[in-house]
This record gives structure tokens, sequence and C-alpha cells, in this order.
């Protein structure tokens, strides 16, 4: 049975906008630990284990015990960057499994979980110990899988628009009511109408509209189940013209009306 990997978590972490004449010299003191460190702007240059590449916004870096670290950057693009150390007993193998650094397309979630990490590290509260645990094999699977989609070469995770359709789509699902019309979610997007339906389609697999149904009916059918409005509060709630309108979408998408799935769950209910 494969043991769930445990981690100590260090005491130097944080958010840090590096000075201009910041620099990093670890080429002589090698790592004693494990540290993830992510560039949320700037630019310079790293030398890792004999080995330079540049460093620009939306990249990670895992150093592991035994690496050699040497960085600087340009003074006038300086570095924004958030670091952690940790240490682990049983998570050695897989850590080593995992690349060096990666190059992030997709870094929404992955800077939410690090700013909720440095949150909880900083504002000691009840379990935060275990939160900012369970946030790091976040942090560290959202790592594996952004460099697992990367090498397998995944169309939709090298769309520079994913970021922006992912947050659209979350607001849809959230308030499908409140979805507004398709023009003003292009202009929430900085892109033209047709543009922007183009692209929602390509990175979410469906057009815009027919997502938008899909989760207006899916909110409706929840809303029913709940036994607590009518269908015309629900056609109401959900922002249709009327209820005729709704009850012929819903079954378009469902196969039945909303008044049988009312029946459905009440009869479920009563068994």
């Amino acid at each position: 049975m494969e043991l769930i990997p445990t981690f100590k978590l260090g005491e130097s972490y944080g958010k840090m906008a590096c000075e201009r004449t910041w620099k990093w010299n670890r080429s002589d003191i090698p790592f004693n630990d494990y540290d993830l460190w992510y560039v949320w702007r700037g630019e310079g240059r790293v030398v890792l284990n004999g080995e330079e590449r540049k460093v620009e916004r939306h990249q990670c870096y895992l150093f592991r015990p035994g690496d050699r670290v040497e960085a600087w950057h340009n003074p006038d693009q300086p570095l924004l960057v958030t670091y952690m150390h940790f240490e682990t007993e049983n998570a050695h193998h897989y850590l080593t499994s995992l690349p060096s650094h990666c190059d992030f397309i997709s870094s929404f979630a992955f800077e939410a979980y690090l700013d909720r990490y440095v949150h909880v590290m900083s504002f000691q509260t009840h379990r935060s110990a275990e939160e900012a645990e369970m946030l790091l094999r976040l942090l560290l699977i959202q790592f594996e899988r952004e460099y697992v989609s990367l090498e397998q070469a995944v169309p939709r995770y090298r769309n520079p628009h994913i970021d922006t359709m992912t947050k659209i789509a979350a607001s849809i699902r959230e308030n499908p009511a409140q979805a507004g019309s398709i023009a003003d979610l292009a202009k929430q997007a900085f892109l033209s109408t047709r543009y922007f339906s183009a692209k929602f389609k390509e990175i979410m697999g469906q057009t815009i509209e027919s997502y938008i149904i899909e989760k207006k009916i899916e909110r409706a059918e929840l809303l029913l189940s709940q036994n607590g409005m009518t269908v015309s509060e629900v056609a109401d709630a959900l922002g249709y013209p009327n209820i005729y309108y709704f009850s012929k979408q819903f079954k378009k998408e469902r196969g039945y009306s909303p008044s049988k799935a009312m029946q459905h769950k009440k009869t479920e209910q009563y068994r």
C-alpha cells in the first residue's frame, strides 16, 4: 500500500519583491531540504547545477537536496517570487520524479494556492499546519499536472486564453442567472464577440451558448429538487422571459418537463 506523502513545513516562506541589487548564491552550499520557488513577474537568470537558463514570469522551480543554485535578475525588471522550504521522510522518490522547473501556462489555481499557503502560514489559527500541508500537496499536484500536460503537448493547455476562459466559465457556474450576454462576456475577456466565442469553444469543448444553457438547467434541476420553489419561480430566478420558454428549454435538455422533474423527486422522497 502506497504511503500518503507527508511534509514538514519550513519556517522560511513568503512572497517577496526582490531588491534591485538582489543576488542569490547557493553554488558552494547546496540545499539540504526542498524549496518551491515561483516567479510572479520580472526577469533574470538562474544557474542550477551548472545549467543556466532564463527566469521569467509564471516559472516554477523545485529545488532538491544537493542542488547548487545561483540566481540574479534584471534590476529594471526585478523579480517578485513566492518561496517555501519543506522537508519530507517518505516522498523523496515522488519528488525526484518531478522536473526541476516548469513553465506554467495555466497558473490561476496555482497562484491562488500559493497566496493561501503564505496567508495560512503567516496567521497561525486552528489546524493551520494541517491546511498548509494540504496546500503544499495541491501545489505539487498542480506542478506535476502542468508538466505532464506540456510534455503531452495537449493543445488546450498551450492556449494563452485558458485562464480567462476558465474564470468566465467559473463565474457562469456560480451564477448562471447573471451570466450576461455573450457580448458582455467578450468585453470581460477584452476580445471581439466572434473571437471570444471561438476561443471559448476551443478551450471548454462547447459553445458559450450551450454552456450557459447547461449551467442554467443544472441549477434549475437542483432548485426544483429542493421542493421550495415552483416552476414559475425557478424560471423567473434564472432569468427566463416566461415559463413556457423555460419549460421548452428544460425539456429539450432533459427529455422531460420541469413539473415531471418535481414529481419524480417527490416520488423518490416517499419511497
